[in-house]
C-alpha cells in the first residue's frame, strides 16, 4: 500500500471539498453542533465512495444515517462497557454512597482492566471496516459479520492495515496535541496578563469551542476519506 498516496488523496479531498468550500464547511460545523449525528451521516456518504466530497443536503437522511452509525458503535462498545462495570462498578457505587472509608480499601482489578484495554484495541481495529461495510451494504447484520470483516482486512494485508491505522492516528493526534498545547499556553498567558476574571475565562472557553468546531469537520472528513481508501485497497491488493 502506498501510504503517502492515500494520505495525499485524503488531504486533497478535504482541502478541495471542505476547506475550499465555505458553505459546505459551515454546514458541517452545524452538523457537528447537532450532537454530531448528521456529521456521522455525512461520514456514511464518504464511506460509500462519494467523490468529490458530497454536498451537505437531505438533512433528514443525514440524521437517520448518523443515528444508525452511532447504534453500530454502541453495540460494538457493549463488551467494553460490561467489563468496565465489573472493574469500576463497585468504586462508582461507593462514591455515590459517599463511603470514603470503603474507597480507601478499594483497588482496581488489573485483570479486568487489561481485558478492557484488549477489547478496546480489538474494536478499534475492527470498527473502521465494519462501519464502511455497513455504509455500503445498508445492513446491520453485515456490520457485525466478523468473518467478512476479517477477510477484508486479510485482503488489505494485516500489516498494511495496522500500519495504516497507526499512521492516521499519529497524523491526526500530532496537530491536535499541538493545538491543545497552544490553547493551554495562550489561555494561561491571557489569564496571567488580563487577570483570572470570569469574562477572560468565558472568552477563552468560547474561543476554544470555536476552534474545535472549525477543525472537527476537517479532521473527520480527512479520516473518513483516508479509511475509505484503505478499505478500497482490499480489491487492489487481492
Amino acid at each position: 500500500m502506498d501510504y503517502s498516496h492515500v494520505l495525499d488523496d485524503a488531504f486533497h479531498y478535504t482541502k478541495e471539498g471542505i476547506f475550499g468550500s465555505a458553505d459546505r464547511w459551515m454546514k458541517l460545523i452545524l452538523a457537528t453542533i447537532c450532537l454530531g449525528i448528521p456529521m456521522n451521516g455525512y461520514v456514511m456518504r464518504i464511506y460509500r465512495g462519494a467523490d468529490p466530497a458530497p454536498d451537505v443536503d437531505q438533512w433528514g437522511t443525514l440524521f437517520v444515517d448518523g443515528l444508525k452509525l452511532i447504534v453500530v458503535g454502541i453495540i460494538y462498545a457493549i463488551p467494553v462497557m460490561i467489563v468496565w462495570a465489573f472493574a469500576y462498578g463497585r468504586m462508582m457505587l461507593t462514591l455515590i454512597q459517599g463511603n470514603t472509608a470503603a474507597m480507601e480499601n478499594w483497588s482496581p482489578n488489573l485483570g479486568l482492566m487489561g481485558l478492557m484495554y484488549v477489547l478496546e484495541i480489538i474494536i478499534a481495529i475492527i470498527m473502521p471496516v465494519a462501519a464502511i461495510r455497513f455504509a455500503r451494504t445498508a445492513s446491520f447484520s453485515e456490520a457485525f459479520n466478523v468473518g467478512a470483516i476479517l477477510e477484508t482486512i486479510k485482503k488489505i494485508g494485516w500489516i498494511n492495515y495496522l500500519i495504516a491505522l497507526v499512521l492516521i492516528t499519529v497524523v491526526i493526534a500530532v496537530p491536535v496535541c499541538i493545538i491543545i498545547f497552544g490553547m493551554i499556553l495562550i489561555g494561561g498567558i491571557s489569564m496571567f496578563m488580563l487577570g483570572g476574571n470570569t469574562v477572560t475565562l468565558l472568552g477563552f472557553i468560547a474561543a476554544a469551542l470555536l476552534i474545535v468546531l472549525a477543525l472537527a469537520p476537517l479532521l473527520t472528513v480527512f479520516q473518513a476519506r483516508y479509511m475509505t481508501r484503505v478499505y478500497d485497497s482490499a480489491a487492489r491488493e487481492a
